[in-house]
């Protein structure tokens, strides 16, 4: 994809160990609105593996590497997979996501509420200041969040990222409401809603982000 002229390659979500996902089927095409509902559920080979492929690559542009929990990591400990996903990605990325507003991961987006999310940004920036000091560089992270959002939760979390000093926001990841497909058959479908439905709903959280 970098040849073809990308600006940059985001990969992931990946998980401390492997994981298979959710069963299939586990994405639909929605042409007639421009969308995909998908709840993959992180399946990936673990962060070794991911290391492992990237070594073997030759890619040499802007590399993302999105970081997330395994669904068997009890929400508590939630903070241990995705700090042993940073120590191992560091050294092989240009920013690291942090993976807190995918749908598919059960509670994953109880993550986003203001104490979990605090005690979790601070370890990982925690974590970046070891890492920068040990590797000689300094590797931005940037925290995703869902478009489900309402003003009072962005506000809350807009407060707990200002106060870590994380790098950045990426708004955002798909949709759960699927009001906008109408009687479409696969309206019903569990997953999330990625393309054009969400366009309006990530706006209007950029929007919100911004006048916070």
């Amino acid at each position: 994809m970098g040849a073809l002229g990308f600006g940059f390659l985001e990969i992931g979500t990946v998980t401390r160990n492997p994981q298979p996902g959710n069963p299939q089927p586990r994405l639909f095409r929605v042409p007639e609105h421009q969308g995909i509902i998908n709840r993959m559920g992180f399946n990936n080979h673990g962060i070794d593996a991911m290391i492992r492929n990237i070594e073997k690559s030759k890619y040499q542009g802007v590399l993302g590497i999105n970081i997330g929990k395994n669904a068997v990591t009890p929400i508590q400990n939630a903070a241990d997979d995705y700090l042993i996903c940073l120590e191992k990605a560091y050294a092989h990325a240009s920013y690291i996501t942090v993976n807190i507003s995918s749908p598919n991961t059960k509670n994953l987006r109880a993550l986003q509420g203001g104490g979990e999310l605090g005690a979790l940004l601070e370890a990982l920036k925690n974590k970046q200041a070891q890492l920068a000091a040990a590797h000689g560089k300094y590797i931005p992270l940037a925290v995703k969040i869902a478009p489900d959002l309402d003003e009072v939760q962005i506000e809350d979390i807009a407060r707990v990222v200002k106060s870590v000093e994380m790098d950045g926001i990426i708004a955002t990841n798909t949709t759960i409401d699927k009001s906008s497909l109408g009687s479409h058959p696969l309206a019903g479908e569990q997953g999330g809603l990625s393309g054009f439905p969400v366009r309006e709903k990530s706006n209007r959280v950029l929007k919100n982000w911004r006048n916070t």
